[in-house]
């Protein structure tokens, strides 16, 4: 396979590393623009901090709330246009409130759900992509049932509601103080991006690709060949730290991190769902 302008572009748009950078590590990775990611990294030429992946749609995020359950949905939309039109921003609050009173896995199995007006989401959709002349669909879907020790928290950013967060803490539901300290932690989540709770739930595979980046690259900085496994010990602790959100000092006071700051309030932490719109 021959390296493209497409690819090359692509892959710095990804990385922030030069043109010529960016093909010679494509011809090194057979065209391969993960494994030519890596490269870049190991070389130290990508960006200081990894670019957000290009969003493939637009749309908004809703979240909402019952005594069964709390909810948290992504709409997208094709233009920013149609997603800050407040009746598209409506169906989301909609829809997201359907989906906290209906137990599902997916959005998929939410689509014949009917709502107040007695029309099934995929009618809305219907109705809603003839009006406003664009695709809209609804993409992903989570919700959290409640138990007596839940205590529930969420986060949508309000100047464009492209970032939600939903957060359950073990703790007491009447805890007004461990309310706030969810509403802090869903916060704190939309703005470091966690992909995962704690270490056990990283994939070793990604520990594993990691720790190939991190040898390559103390190794390209010149460190002694025995030194590395120690070093690249050391660093695999930030890698941790930006993936997981236990390993996280809070944003508002590096002093402490996030298991130590529910912990104050007499809670824990149990999990999360983060969505930003068009990402993974």
């Amino acid at each position: 396979m021959q390296v493209t302008a497409q690819m090359v572009s692509q892959l710095r748009e990804q990385t922030g590393a030069g043109l010529m950078e960016c093909k010679k590590a494509l011809t090194e990775a057979d065209c391969d623009i993960e494994r030519a990611r890596d490269i870049l990294r190991a070389k130290g030429q990508a960006g200081a901090a990894k670019r957000a992946e290009r969003a493939a749609a637009d749309g908004v995020v809703a979240v909402s709330e019952s005594p069964a359950a709390w909810s948290l949905i992504e709409l997208n939309s094709e233009t920013d246009f149609v997603a800050r039109n407040d009746e598209f921003k409506a169906l989301a609050k909609e829809i997201a409130a359907a989906a906290a009173h209906h137990p599902h896995d997916d959005a998929a199995s939410l689509m014949d759900l009917k709502l107040t007006d007695g029309h099934t989401i995929r009618a809305k959709l219907d109705e809603a992509l003839a009006k406003m002349r664009e695709n809209l669909v609804l993409r992903r879907t989570a919700r959290f049932a409640a138990s007596p020790d839940s205590v529930f928290a969420s986060y949508v950013h309000a100047v464009d509601n492209k970032t939600g967060v939903l957060v359950e803490l073990k703790g007491d539901p009447s805890n007004e103080a461990q309310k706030t300290v969810g509403k802090n932690i869903a916060m704190h989540i939309a703005f470091t991006k966690p992909k995962y709770l704690r270490r056990e739930e990283v994939p070793s595979e990604a520990i594993e690709r990691e720790k190939a980046v991190l040898t390559e690259l103390t190794r390209n900085e010149g460190k002694p060949e025995a030194a590395l496994p120690k070093i690249v010990e050391g660093r695999l602790g930030k890698f941790f730290e930006s993936v997981c959100l236990l390993d996280q000092p809070y944003v508002r006071d590096q002093s402490k991190k996030i298991p130590q700051l529910a912990a104050e309030s007499g809670a824990e932490v149990r999990r999360f769902a983060l969505f930003v719109v068009g990402q993974e």
